[in-house]
């Protein structure tokens, strides 16, 4: 029932990701619908921003993987 963020690679990184999903999460529908999915789905409020991270590395993936501009709506 719990699961815990992995405690490989940067730490810097890691504290970084989760504090741009709090950010974006605060900021952003689209990642505050994710967020209250999650919170609804059971998960506690730091599970839920590891779940936001995860959805802001893809998106940031994507966007330079095709060069492409973040639409912030």
């Amino acid at each position: 029932k719990t699961t815990r963020m992995s405690k490989r690679g940067s730490k810097l990184l890691r504290y970084a990701l989760i504090n741009a999903a709090w950010n974006v999460s605060l900021n952003n529908k689209t990642f505050n619908d994710y967020f209250m999915l999650k919170k609804s789905q059971g998960n506690n409020h730091y599970a839920a921003l590891g779940h936001v991270a995860h959805k802001l590395v893809r998106v940031i993936f994507k966007i330079l993987k095709d060069n492409v501009a973040f639409n912030l709506d």
